[in-house]
């Protein structure tokens, strides 16, 4: 039985995270920024600011691991930045044995903002005194699911998409169970990437969406531009040698109806 720490542990993937690791038998300790109800009651709870590092150093105390699952999408992706350093930095001073962090598939390649910022803590990983574990993953069934959703037209029975775009996208839960693997062995450097079983359009997905959801809807693509859309063209985010997720685009969306 080991004590684990999980940052981000009321996000979505924290608290798949937070679930398996306690069916698994471990001891879990959760930093978040405000106390949840969403948190199991076996869960040690430990609350404070990622962003200037409060409760870091009692939260990191005694831990075997730590699995840094909290990211934010803002301007100057301070969480993701300065989150990172203080937690490094509160490792260190306690002597934490492992630290788990999850990037993504891609950051060495894309001009993506926010993939240049996960490819900047990966450095601050890789550099510091903590043994260290990345796993880099493709992006959640959840993500292209979005772009489909923001760009359906209810009435007028249409999608929008972005021109161009292509996803290989993974099960949450597939990457939170490749996690709680992860922590219980030792520090592994860069971990293996996980990818989805399927490369697929936008365009594609948004057909089998359609499908799914009994809808009748005319599929549209744009070729908008701009650095969250010109991150998934050109292939940059796809893992095409490492299809090891199980669940396919079609079972996540048959799953979800």
């Amino acid at each position: 039985m080991l004590k684990i720490l999980i940052t981000g542990a009321t996000g979505n993937l924290g608290r798949q995270v937070v679930r398996l690791l306690l069916g698994r038998q471990h001891r879990v300790r959760a930093y978040t920024q405000v106390a949840n109800p969403s948190i199991p009651q076996d869960v040690e709870v430990y609350t404070g600011d990622l962003r200037a590092g409060s409760g870091l150093a009692e939260a990191t105390r005694g831990v075997d691991a730590i699995i840094h699952t909290a990211t934010a999408f803002e301007p100057g992706y301070v969480t993701e930045l300065q989150g990172a350093r203080h937690l490094l930095d509160a490792a260190a001073e306690n002597g934490v044995p492992h630290l788990l962090y999850i990037s993504i598939a891609g950051v060495e390649e894309s001009k993506f903002s926010y993939f240049k910022a996960k490819l900047e803590v990966e450095k601050m990983v890789t550099q510091s005194s903590v043994p260290w574990t990345i796993l880099r993953a493709t992006q959640f069934h959840t993500f292209p699911l979005q772009f489909i959703t923001s760009g359906e037209d209810e009435q007028a029975g249409t999608i929008t998409l972005p021109m161009g775009m292509s996803f290989q996208s993974i099960e949450m839960s597939e990457v939170a169970l490749g996690l709680a693997k992860l922590a219980e062995g030792s520090a592994a450097g860069y971990a293996p990437v996980m990818g989805g079983p399927q490369i697929l359009t936008l365009e594609e997905m948004a057909e089998s969406y359609a499908r799914h959801s009994n809808k009748q809807r005319v599929i549209r693509t744009e070729p908008l531009q701009g650095e969250i859309y010109d991150g998934f063209r050109g292939g940059v985010n796809l893992a095409p040698t490492r299809m090891v997720g199980h669940v396919t685009w079609e079972e996540f969306l048959q799953r979800r109806a």
